[in-house]
């Protein structure tokens, strides 16, 4: 199954009436809605606002701009913590997989005891 990732943090807010009357600068509509924090697992439309996830509802709601998520997984990004590209094509692909953070964590500290004590 494909991935729709969204480079923000899913906030588990759910839509009130209000809010569905409310028109968003976009929403992603029908997407798988995983997030690990809370444990949703569900089919769900999201609303943002002003680059934030303003609404996580089963609820119908409007925004200016539309994506059709149907299919797709809709999850907050990923983390790498080890990864040997950097270079735009290298960090091109890894946003194709839904990596928001890369981080080249393989050189360390030697020794290891040393660097405690200091």
């Amino acid at each position: 199954m494909r991935a729709l990732c969204l480079g923000l943090a899913l906030c588990g807010a759910t839509a009130p009436l209000a809010a569905q009357r409310t028109v968003y600068d976009r929403v992603i509509l029908h997407g798988r809605v995983m997030d690990p924090e809370s444990g949703l697992n569900a089919p769900r439309n999201i609303g943002i606002r002003g680059g934030t996830i303003a609404a996580v509802t089963s609820a119908a709601i409007r925004g200016k701009d539309t994506v059709d998520a149907q299919g797709l997984v809709v999850a907050p990004g990923f983390i790498d913590l080890h990864d040997h590209w950097q270079t735009p094509s290298g960090y091109r692909f890894a946003a194709l997989d839904g990596v928001t953070t890369a981080l080249e964590l393989e050189g360390g500290a030697w020794p290891v005891t040393q660097w405690y004590l200091d």
